[in-house]
């Protein structure tokens, strides 16, 4: 086209320049975009409480097992028990501490094998992490924060190859402030460690066939991809998607090479992937959460919102009740069609195929599990955002396209469009729907030293109640029902006896029946009830006398061979 910009070309982008020296404002750009990145996500981690994913990754990362089954807890090993008796809140926090002495490190892979359905890398990292800084909060959260700022170094590299020097800010402005990407980019879990992997391996693929190589490189791809194998196993979506296109375009990295390096990787995930089958085979206390369908789950807008959500800005994805915001998808929806009609079919070729490829298949990964094994996956935004990358790298060069002010203009209106999702997220404390700060805090303030605090839930549920309760406070007694240890009435006559009142905390139970509050409400007085939004706080005292004693109509049902 007379007149028109040059159409973007992998080979001429792979020739450039180093950025500092495509313009000062390009380099200063970058650092701004850093440093907005940090600011963001450092000013959010303290914000809300854990959510029971993060209580689990403390306890894993310092050798405690959660989700095993109770015949096969050893105390000795740091797995989780529960006690006969109520507890301080400090007993039941020892979970989420390292021991004195610390567990080595294969005590912290045991715990993952029995516990876990993801790979080692991680909680071996965290692991370091929190020996070296401690296991509060922010510093767990700091840890997904860095892995998450690593990420734009790498996001720059492949923008630049990919789609030239005018991709390169917009992608990491995208990056650094999607909503999306500052939700997961401060949670204590892997999926900041996941995009670096997934970068990694994408940076690398296109080193390998875009110039000549030596061994390093070649062990650099057999590197991240190890690594990304053994922090998540949803990794395999985006390296397949790598893989098909390094076998469709090979470039300078003959097809023999890839197929050896693949081979050297699988040799080196081998000593954990033997053990994989036996490790899912386990049984697990939430196993089997995966095939609960919600009650606003219509899959395929499940399917189609795993493509969009990296580009709505909606907070439905966090919280209920929020929308995407027309504004921003409307900036994408023009940045779409100014790559495909400054690009046509060349949109498809070269660097950019692999974005598409990788973009696909780690959107669709979710809704194909699903359709194999019967699951609601596709319900869960986390488990598509190994895509996340890819998306911001073709919307940054669809914003190229559109030129030299008006690619720009957009990219200002995105950035403001997510402001208010960005805002929300720091209005809230709590995370995911679980207010274990709120429900601890309150509960303490209800309760003293001759009251019972009852949590209904799962163990890192329990432990996350304990976490920011009065350790000064009442004694805390757990009730995971899918550990059938509990019977009703006699577990609750034996952890009630002598107390005043009992506070029944019911949060994040997944689906698990409650025999115990049924039991209390009964044969009990309710006088205190409150909705945690979600969850539940339930008060009872004694029908007729001060405390909870053993009571005469009950002996018969707490004899073994009564009739």
């Amino acid at each position: 086209m007379s007149g028109s910009r040059p159409s973007i070309d992998v080979k001429q982008a792979a020739t450039r320049p180093p950025l500092p020296s495509a313009g000062g404002w390009t380099y200063w750009l970058l650092l701004g975009t850093f440093l907005l990145a940090a600011l963001v996500r450092v000013g959010l981690a303290p914000r809300s409480s854990l959510w029971s994913d993060e209580i689990f990754s403390l306890a894993i990362s310092t050798g405690h097992s959660l989700e095993h089954p109770p015949t096969s807890a050893n105390p000795a090993l740091g797995d989780f028990v529960e006690q006969e008796h109520p507890v301080n809140a400090n007993e039941l926090r020892r979970y989420m501490n390292h021991d004195d002495p610390p567990a080595g490190v294969a005590r912290v892979v045991r715990a993952v094998f029995l516990s876990d359905t993801s790979p080692p890398f991680y909680y071996l990292l965290l692991y370091a992490w929190t020996r070296l800084l401690g296991t509060s909060d922010v510093i767990l959260r700091l840890f997904s924060i860095l892995c998450s700022l690593a990420c734009l170094p790498l996001l720059a590299a492949v923008a630049r190859r990919i789609g030239g020097q005018s991709a390169v800010v917009p992608a990491c402005l995208l990056f650094a402030l999607s909503p999306l990407g500052v939700y997961f980019s401060t949670e204590g879990r892997m999926y900041s460690l996941l995009w670096l992997c997934v970068l990694g391996t994408a940076w690398v693929s296109l080193l390998l066939q875009q110039e000549r190589s030596g061994w390093l490189l070649h062990a650099s791809w057999v590197g991240t991809s190890a690594l990304g194998f053994l922090t998540h196993y949803f990794f395999l979506w985006p390296w397949l998607a790598m893989v098909a296109f390094l076998l469709l375009s090979p470039g300078n990295f003959p097809r023999r090479r890839l197929l050896a390096c693949i081979l050297v990787c699988g040799l080196a995930i081998l000593p954990w992937y033997l053990f994989v089958p036996d490790s899912f085979s386990r049984w697990r206390i939430t196993q089997g959460w995966l095939h609960l369908r919600s009650a606003d789950f219509e899959r395929g807008r499940a399917t189609v919102n795993h493509f969009l959500h990296f580009f709505s800005g909606g907070f439905s994805v966090f919280w209920p009740g929020q929308r995407s915001t027309p504004l921003a998808l409307a900036c994408f929806a023009a940045a779409g069609v100014a790559m495909a009609w400054r690009l046509r079919w060349r949109m498809f070729t070269g660097g950019r195929l692999l974005l598409w490829m990788w973009l696909i298949a780690a959107c669709l990964a979710p809704t194909v599990m699903d359709l194999l094994q019967g699951t609601y996956s596709a319900h869960h935004s986390r488990y598509s955002l190994a895509a996340l990358p890819a998306a911001y790298l073709l919307a940054a060069i669809g914003l190229a396209c559109l030129g030299r002010w008006l690619g720009p203009a957009l990219l200002l209106f995105i950035a403001l469009s997510w402001i208010r999702p960005l805002q929300k997220m720091y209005q809230k404390d709590d995370r995911n729907w679980q207010p274990f700060r709120r429900a601890a805090e309150f509960a303490s303030a209800q309760a003293n030293s001759s009251d019972l605090i009852l949590v209904h839930s799962i163990p890192s549920g329990v432990l996350g109640l304990a976490r920011y309760a009065n350790p000064d406070g009442p004694p805390f007694a757990s009730w995971v029902q899918q550990l059938g240890t509990r019977r009703a009435p006699e577990s609750v006559h034996s952890l009630a006896a002598g107390r005043s009142r009992v506070f029944l905390v019911k949060i994040h139970d997944v689906g698990a029946p409650a025999p115990e509050e049924d039991w209390l409400r009964a044969n009990a007085v309710v006088f205190q009830e409150v909705d945690l939004d979600p969850g539940r706080l339930v008060g009872f005292q004694p029908k007729d006398s001060p405390t909870f004693d053993w009571l005469p109509n009950s002996e018969a049902a707490m004899t073994p061979n009564a009739p």
